[in-house]
């Protein structure tokens, strides 16, 4: 009785003591039901951090979340110390009342911990710094400033070794105190929440964007439906740290729900890998030896993109189309071609295009770039004058995406219409699906077809003849004694 009383009429007794920053009965909160995040500076002059999350330190600002109310103040702002406190106060019943409810029950530690409700609140209040812009002092943006970041009531599961997995790789300096459930029942034993303490020396944008991907991984769930957009998130704001991360496979699977369809699609993108280390991936821990071959490695869309921006260098072209352009990782790697004066890249979904808008950077880049680099919608189904004059095509894993029936429409738009001089085109080889105990399927399960290695030969050749071009065949990867090379490349020059 004493326990049910204790929940009903007020909050879990481990949070109680955690929820109060400074500053924090200014906001009218009647009650103690906020979850706190405090983050702080010493870079000299400390009060640039009003600058770098665009909120002025001298008033209080109210933040509009569905899930309840958020606010965003400045406990302390003296040119030695900064600090900012972020809290959200989750209304649980209104939550459970609404149809659709992220929850089931009305007492519940959502409003107490560090979870997926505290980062859309980050997002939602720091989303200009999350995106690296500073628009009174651009430069501060880039620098490297101590930070300290203050988590009052953080779930994990994982314990404080899972905690410092996910961080310490990251450079942070990492402080845990487990606390109990309740201090005057030492009984009740030891709960899964922590008071964490994360010091370290970086950018703004770099913190803020590690706490939206790890703080959710720790607590493992979310108040919201997961789907594709989902594995966006993962891809774009953990890049240039996440694919690295010696916790990249847990990461993934819990940021995901341990989702496989979802969590196949992110290893793809992020590590880079082919379907059997994608199964090793979604275990429950990546064995030391496999993380350390996945690591060292060169992954095959490495080895197919290196091999294509190889060729392209060698024919030293001015202007480039790479067609089904995706998220543009191949068009990145184009841009240090010196003498290539002109990228386009070209895809049938605009999500696709934002997403290669993003990595690109378009929305930031200086009017000299900009011209340089071009996206556009469009279909390869269809004649398209865009695509005249190119010296160089690329498709590269485009082709198995289309139906068979429309391969002739394919043929006819690049090789008979657009005729740039050199078309790259690469493709899975079926018969290496073997080596991934997938005989009877496809590669990926978007793909319409695979062709085995004298497929393709027989489709090249004869396009190639009929379309006034030669054409050489490699294989993409390293080579099977039986099956060959788990990919393959087509160069078509006229």
């Amino acid at each position: 009785m004493r326990l049910r009383r204790r929940f009903r009429f007020g909050i879990p007794p481990v949070l109680s003591r955690q929820m109060f920053g400074e500053g924090l009965r200014s906001l009218r909160y009647t009650q103690v039901t906020s979850t706190v995040i405090k983050i702080s500076t010493t870079h000299h002059p400390a009060t640039d951090l009003g600058y770098l999350l665009h909120k002025n330190p001298g008033r209080v600002h109210d933040i509009d979340v569905t899930f309840g109310r958020c606010a965003v103040l400045f406990p302390e702002a003296t040119e030695e110390r900064c600090t900012v406190a972020l809290l959200i106060e989750v209304d649980t019943i209104d939550l459970v009342r609404s149809p659709g409810g992220s929850l089931s029950q009305y007492v519940n530690d959502r409003p107490y911990v560090a979870s997926s409700f505290l980062c859309s609140a980050i997002n939602k209040a720091f989303g200009t710094a999350m995106s690296g812009r500073c628009k009174d002092r651009p430069d501060l943006a880039q620098v490297a400033i101590p930070l300290e970041v203050r988590l009052a009531v953080l779930g994990a599961k994982a314990g404080q070794e899972g905690i410092r997995r996910l961080f310490e790789p990251l450079g942070y300096s990492v402080w845990v105190e487990k606390l109990q459930l309740d201090p005057h029942f030492p009984e009740w034993g030891e709960s899964d929440y922590y008071s964490v303490l994360l010091s370290g020396t970086v950018t703004i944008q770099s913190l803020l964007l590690q706490l939206y991907i790890l703080l959710p991984v720790l607590d493992a769930k979310k108040h919201y439906y997961l789907d594709s957009q989902e594995v966006n998130k993962l891809i774009t704001k953990g890049e240039g740290w996440l694919a690295t991360h010696p916790e990249k496979a847990w990461i993934v699977r819990n940021f995901l729900g341990r989702k496989p369809s979802l969590i196949r699609d992110a290893l793809e993108q992020l590590v880079n890998v082919e379907p059997d280390l994608a199964v090793v991936s979604l275990e429950d821990e990546v064995p030391p030896d496999v993380a350390e071959r996945i690591e060292k490695k060169k992954s095959l869309h490495e080895q197919r993109h290196d091999r294509v921006i190889e060729v392209v260098r060698n024919l030293k072209p001015n202007s480039v189309v790479d067609l089904g352009c995706g998220d543009g990782k191949l068009l990145r790697n184009l841009v240090p071609i010196l003498g290539l004066n002109r990228i386009v890249g070209m895809d049938v979904s605009y999500f696709e295009l934002e997403k290669a808008a993003q990595r690109l950077r378009l929305e930031n880049a200086s009017p000299k770039m900009r011209e340089r680099i071009e996206l556009i919608h469009g279909s390869l189904m269809y004649r398209d004058q865009r695509l005249d004059g190119f010296d160089v095509a690329t498709a590269v894993e485009v082709i198995e995406h289309l139906d068979v029936a429309r391969l002739h429409a394919f043929e006819r738009v690049v090789f008979e219409c657009a005729r740039p001089q050199t078309v790259i085109i690469t493709t899975p080889n079926r018969e290496y699906n073997a080596v991934y105990h997938a005989m009877d399927g496809l590669r990926h399960e978007d793909h319409r077809f695979e062709w085995t290695r004298a497929e393709f030969t027989e489709w090249s050749e004869r396009v190639a003849g009929q379309y006034g071009y030669r054409v050489e065949i490699e294989g993409l990867g390293e080579a099977h004694e039986s099956y060959g090379a788990p990919s393959q490349m087509g160069v078509f020059s006229r």
